[in-house]
């Protein structure tokens, strides 16, 4: 009766068969993704064809910050689904009303706040990251504008995550979808078209976000309890502090990690614009395959905080066990497409040396992968569990991992050592996130019987 009364595409992961739900769930957001940066590459092409090597670096010397934003949005999301899914697990109506409305109030704040203060650090951050001074001013505008963006970006963060949390992920790929083509035809316009270069790039992105979050803000019609009313719009102490409590560690990890991959891109752009625009165009690659480990991970939050609210422990140890061995198997394709395809997709739209530095990158991740995709799933199953401790923990790790490895190995082996930052990164992470798990669905258990 609870899902009934909704007339969108809900999903109860509390019963039925546990991995054929999670991967269902997952395809839709893996699908949105991949269109995504598949689109997303064809943009690439659009502004290296257009603006060539100092384009791509350009935009490659904004990844970082960029990462940042967009994750910073992602955990408040994420955060949003986590807190409604226990609720929707549990079929507590007035308490997930209740929620959505603290999530609501929440996010005016946090908009306010992210799309003021970013502005002013533009410059001051992208001195301190060492931005070669030929593509400086492209940095700075198409920056300017991707911040400007930053209320579209978080409304279809928030609300496709309400969605996710009552089990609808397709509006996930519709939204993803239709903004992805909506990017490249405003890049044609803007980049091919108006020869705007890298700010054309920036325009047609926060474009394309606007157009998701009002398919998103569209489908929140047909689900009555995500709907704001007046009487669920008042602060709630405990919902507040359920809700900053998962969100504020997760940002301190997103800044955490985000602060050890400022330090790597520092020591690319020491080398120079050519290793550059290779290590951009290996992270647009590498962004492609990586949808694949974040909407697994996705949907393992969902399902997870859904069955915590449901009481079903034993449905979840089952599952996580079988997603490990299904996320192994997806690791081990992505490895063998990065290294099969990574160069004829790098030679699209990166010149001259640039492509032997991208593919270098690219080989180093194909092995790499079979540490990420286990690392994603099972550090957002430890958050739904309720700790979200340790992935900060593990994420200073990783920050220290970094620096020691970009600025280390690199006096040892030359330029390459930057490639195994990231990869020795995944690796410390792991390590303490496989230890951590099983102790704390013991601990979430156990609190539940009590």
């Amino acid at each position: 009766m609870f899902a009934n009364r909704q007339r969108g595409h809900t999903v109860d992961m509390t019963s039925g068969n546990s991995v054929k739900m999670i991967l269902w769930f997952a395809v839709p957001l893996a699908a949105a993704s991949v269109i995504q940066q598949l689109f997303s590459l064809t943009d690439l092409m659009i502004l290296g064809i257009c603006s060539g090597n100092q384009g791509l670096a350009a935009v490659g010397v904004c990844s970082w910050p960029c990462w940042f934003q967009v994750s910073i949005l992602t955990n408040f999301g994420q955060a949003a689904c986590l807190t409604t899914a226990v609720r929707y697990g549990a079929k507590d109506e007035t308490g997930l009303r209740r929620a959505v409305g603290n999530i609501y109030m929440v996010s005016i704040l946090l908009g306010i706040l992210l799309f003021t203060v970013p502005q002013g650090v533009v410059v001051p951050f992208l001195h301190m990251q060492e931005t070669p001074a030929e593509i400086f001013e492209e940095a700075v505008r198409y920056l300017r504008i991707i911040f400007g963006g930053t209320l579209f970006l978080l409304a279809y963060n928030i609300m496709s995550s309400l969605l996710r949390a009552m089990g609808d992920s397709y509006t996930s790929f519709l939204a993803i979808a239709v903004s992805a083509v909506i990017n490249v035809v405003m890049d044609i316009i803007f980049v091919a078209g108006f020869h705007m270069g890298v700010a054309g790039a920036a325009a047609a992105t926060v474009i394309s976000q606007a157009v998701s979050a009002l398919i998103c803000l569209y489908r929140l019609q047909d689900y009555p309890m995500l709907k704001p009313e007046r009487e669920f719009l008042c602060p709630d102490k405990e919902i507040l502090r359920e809700y900053i409590g998962l969100s504020l560690p997760m940002m301190a990890q997103s800044l955490v990690i985000a602060a050890g991959g400022t330090y790597v891109q520092s020591c690319v752009n020491q080398i120079g614009v050519l290793f550059a625009a290779g290590v951009s165009g290996a992270g647009k690659i590498f962004s492609l395959v990586e949808t694949g480990a974040i909407a697994l991970a996705s949907a393992c939050a969902s399902f997870v905080s859904q069955n915590v609210g449901g009481r079903q422990f034993e449905r979840i140890r089952t599952a996580i066990r079988q997603i490990l061995g299904v996320s192994l198997l997806l690791a081990g394709a992505t490895g063998l497409f990065l290294a099969g395809m990574g160069k004829p997709i790098l030679s699209l739209f990166v010149e001259g040396e640039a492509v032997r530095f991208g593919v270098e990158y690219l080989n180093v991740y194909s092995f790499g992968v079979l540490l990420m995709y286990p690392m994603y799933f099972l550090r957002q199953t430890v958050q739904a569990l309720g700790n979200v401790r340790i992935p900060l923990i593990a994420a200073l790790l990783q920050l220290v991992v970094r620096v020691l490895t970009a600025g280390g190995l690199t006096k040892l082996i030359g330029y390459s050592g930057i490639y195994y930052a990231t990869v020795a990164a995944w690796a410390v992470s792991i390590i303490l996130i496989g230890y951590v798990y099983p102790r704390q669905f013991r601990k979430c258990r156990e609190a539940a019987r009590a």
